[in-house]
C-alpha cells in the first residue's frame, strides 16, 4: 500500500495576466505567478510573499484565460510537480504547481457577509 498523497492548496493574488498558448487544436495551457503571503512575520515584522509558478491545462486553462487577470484574489487547488530540462548544457530544475482546480475570490461582501465567488472545477470542465 501506497502512501504518497501529492496536494496543495494555495491562495494568493496574480502577479499579472496570465499567460494563455492553444499547443494544438485540442490542448491549451495557461500559465501565472501566485504570489501568497506566509502566515508568519519576519524579525523586521514584515510578511514575507513566495511566488509560485501555477499551470492550468485544457478546458480549465481555457475557461482560466477569460476569467483570471493580474491582482485577483484566487484559491488554487492542485498538485506540486518538478521537472527538469537542460539551458545551455546545464541541468536545471523547475518546481511548479499543476491546478485541478480554481476558485476565484471576490473582494467585495454580500449583505449576509458571505464572500461570493466563483469555482471552477477541472472534472466538470472536462466532461462538459
Amino acid at each position: 500500500m501506497s502512501y504518497n498523497y501529492n496536494h496543495c492548496t494555495l491562495m494568493g493574488r496574480l502577479t499579472k495576466d496570465p499567460d494563455f498558448k492553444q499547443i494544438t487544436e485540442s490542448f491549451c495551457k495557461l500559465t501565472f505567478i501566485l504570489a501568497v503571503t506566509r502566515r508568519y512575520r519576519k524579525d523586521n515584522g514584515k510578511n514575507e510573499t513566495d511566488f509560485i509558478p501555477i499551470t492550468l491545462t485544457g478546458n480549465i486553462a481555457s475557461v482560466g484565460s477569460q476569467l483570471l487577470t493580474k491582482g485577483a484574489p484566487v484559491l488554487v487547488y492542485g498538485s506540486i510537480q518538478v521537472r527538469s530540462y537542460e539551458k545551455e548544457n546545464e541541468r536545471r530544475w523547475a518546481t511548479e504547481v499543476v491546478a485541478e482546480n480554481f476558485q476565484i475570490l471576490n473582494k467585495k461582501k454580500h449583505t449576509s457577509g458571505e464572500l461570493p465567488s466563483s469555482n471552477i472545477n477541472s472534472s466538470a470542465e472536462e466532461s462538459s
